[in-house]
């Protein structure tokens, strides 16, 4: 809530991979009952599929990759996407190691603002 009211934050990526996602996307839901001017954009690392349904948690989804990525570095590219996007990554990564750990050595390389909930 500090980067919505003192930051101007208005748009929040997630993904819905794994649990770390899931909650940061229903935080952002929730939060929306309070803030009801915030997006909540759930960001894709593949390629919709035609019966692909919107999770309710979030207000409109985006494919980021301009190109056709082989499937093993789909989500590396994303998360590269997301970070050059953002101001601020929020992070739940507990490893030095793994997608989310390169996604956060990336932002810090960018010189954007990594918050990590521990």
């Amino acid at each position: 809530m500090e980067l919505i009211t003192e930051k101007n934050v208005v748009q929040f990526y997630s993904g819905f991979r794994g649990d770390f996602d899931r909650l940061c996307a229903k935080l952002v839901y929730d939060i929306k009952f309070r803030y009801p001017h915030i997006v909540n954009t759930m960001v894709l690392s593949y390629h919709p599929k035609s019966d692909f349904m919107l999770p309710s948690y979030f207000d409109d989804s985006v494919y980021l990759l301009e190109k056709d990525i082989p499937p093993r570095f789909a989500i590396t590219y994303t998360n590269r996407k997301i970070v050059d996007l953002s101001d601020y990554i929020i992070s739940g990564a507990l490893l030095k190691t793994g997608g989310a750990a390169d996604a956060c050595k990336y932002a810090i390389s960018k010189k954007k603002v990594v918050l990590s909930i521990f």
